[in-house]
């Protein structure tokens, strides 16, 4: 076999696996979208920094991720979908709050980092 066709078989190649692996991927990635939450719109809690979340879009909507926490939101739209993740983070923050005594170690750890980020404010009489 000569170099000209061993180079035309690994270009071949390389175009086989750029089209069956890489290109997938790339077309996964592009159906995803990172931005950043700056309010729970929850009149008892405020963030105090921004909160990581991830969208990812499927035929059925679009899914919120909050990696840190471990928790998704979903919804028809991106809108629904932060707003669902707002609800189900400040839902964990008061069910943790709630139980802050007794714990395991893997809410525990998740206490320790939304605690930080979370404040509660005082209720107006």
């Amino acid at each position: 076999m000569s170099n000209a066709s061993r180079v035309e078989d690994e270009i071949k190649e390389l175009k086989d696996l750029l089209i069956s692996d890489v290109l997938p991927k790339v077309m996964e990635s592009s159906k995803r979208k990172s931005v950043l939450i700056n309010s729970l719109h929850n009149p008892l809690l405020k963030l105090k920094e921004p909160l990581a979340a991830h969208l990812e879009y499927d035929e059925e909507g679009v899914i919120a991720f909050c990696y840190d926490l471990d928790i998704f939101g979903h919804g028809d739209t991106e809108g629904e979908a932060l707003e669902d993740l707002r609800k189900t983070i400040s839902d964990l923050f008061l069910e943790l709050e709630s139980n802050k005594d007794n714990m395991g170690p893997f809410p525990e750890k998740i206490w320790g980092y939304l605690s930080g980020i979370v404040d509660k404010k005082e209720a107006v009489a």
